[in-house]
Order: structure tokens, then C-alpha cells, then sequence
């Protein structure tokens, strides 16, 4: 871009689903939860790789942690609903583990030049399920505002990220970021979205950079690997 063995207990509802015991569950293996290659491909409608590389896996500390302040992205507030899996983002939740993965293929003047697909699992259902309303709460008192990221390179570039079309449906918050910058690169959307299903949070992005202006529009690209991802969760629990 631009730019678990579940224990019984009562239940907890989230737009509208029940969510398993709140008490912590055995780990699951979050690899498995991302999405392939062919996957990824067939949801962006071009061809898109991880180009070899292993998905980064690990606890709180695997997720980026290039943008920590109002110093680097301003405002901070508002970063996870332009970012996805930004470690400043999760740092007030309890994380147990993480992985993710970039799917990407530049210069093919393909509609959707990248993808990038994250899982995090939290301690307890009752944490993930805590943060995913923390997200809906601040992804709303954010929609309308641009996110500026300052590079700090030699063309004083700086990103800006414009959140819009703010949605939750069920256990999936969604949204579409334009991006433009101060370079006078051509603006694109990014699709955003972020689900919850038992003691995971998916969180994965979309950029559509290319394609005719009718394809270089939002069309569930994201919210269609976010879902499929939960299904996997809900499977694994």
C-alpha cells in the first residue's frame, strides 16, 4: 500500500451469535486460519502470491511495530481502522499469539495489487470478544477521519488514509479507506475488515489499486477472507 479444549460455562452474545465460554481455551494452530494463496486470488479476482514466504508467527511481539505515536501516524486513535494488525493497536488486549501474512503481486496492473491477512488470539472468548467492541466503538468515532502517516524520507511524503462506509454486520466490522498522499499519486480505496469468532480476532485488508474505475471500487474482497478465516476458527473451537 501507499501509500483449546473449550471448558463449559455460560455464554456471551456479539452481534447477535453466541460465543463459546468465556474462560481460556487450548491454542490453536493461527497458520492454519489464513488464507492461501488460490484463496486469496479468487476473493481479490487476480492472481495474488506470498511469494514464498512463511507467515510471521509469534505473540504480541510478531505483530509490525513500525507506528507507535502521533509522532509516526496521526491520529493514533484511528490507526487500526487504516492498518491492520498493528502491534499499537492490540497492545491493550490480552494477545497470546498471532500470525499473518502479505499476499501481494505490484506491477501487473492487476485490480487488487495486495492483501494482507492477520489473526490474533487472545487469552479468553471474553477478551476477544471485549476488544472486537472496543474496535466497533472506535472504528465509528472515526469514520470521516484521515489518518496522516508522516515517512520521514527525504520528499517529507506523508500517507493519508480517509475512513469511510463504517459497517458492522454480525460479528464483522467493516470499512473503505481512500488513499492519496502528497506526492500526487493517484488516489485507491483499501477495503478493511475485522471479525470475531470465539477467542480470535481476523483483521485483514484489501488494496485496490488498479482495474478500470467499475473494478477499482469496494466489493467485499476483505469481508469475504474475513469470514471465510472465522469459519476456520469456528471449526477449529
Amino acid at each position: 500500500m501507499v501509500g483449546v479444549v473449550v471448558l463449559a460455562g455460560c455464554t456471551t452474545t456479539v452481534g447477535g451469535s453466541a460465543a463459546r465460554s468465556a474462560h481460556s481455551t487450548a491454542a490453536l494452530d493461527l497458520a492454519a486460519i489464513l488464507p492461501s494463496n488460490a484463496e486469496v486470488s479468487d476473493v481479490s479476482g487476480n492472481p495474488l502470491s506470498d511469494n514464498g514466504s512463511r507467515p510471521t508467527a509469534g505473540g504480541i511481539d510478531a505483530l509490525p511495530n513500525g507506528i507507535r505515536d502521533n509522532n509516526a501516524a496521526n491520529p493514533i486513535d484511528c490507526l487500526g481502522a487504516v492498518s491492520p494488525f498493528t502491534r499499537v493497536v492490540y497492545a491493550n488486549g490480552e494477545v497470546r499469539a498471532a500470525a499473518w501474512q502479505t499476499f501481494s503481486n505490484y506491477g501487473g496492473h492487476q485490480t487488487v495489487s495486495s492483501v494482507d491477512a492477520g489473526v490474533i488470539e487472545f487469552g479468553s472468548v471474553a477478551g476477544a470478544q471485549k476488544m472486537f467492541g472496543d474496535f466497533v466503538t472506535r472504528w465509528k468515532a472515526c469514520q470521516g477521519t484521515t489518518v496522516t502517516t508522516y515517512l520521514h524520507n527525504a520528499d517529507n511524503a506523508e500517507l493519508y488514509e480517509k475512513i469511510t462506509d463504517v459497517r458492522i454486520d454480525g460479528a464483522v466490522l467493516s470499512a473503505t479507506v481512500i488513499n492519496s498522499d502528497n506526492q500526487h499519486d493517484a488516489q485507491f480505496p483499501t477495503e478493511r475488515a475485522l471479525g470475531v469468532a470465539a477467542d480470535c480476532i481476523v483483521d485483514v485488508d484489501a488494496a485496490v489499486t488498479g482495474g478500470t474505475p467499475a473494478q477499482q471500487k469496494p466489493a467485499g474482497r476483505a469481508v469475504g477472507l474475513a469470514t471465510a478465516m472465522l469459519d476456520r476458527v469456528n471449526q477449529a473451537r
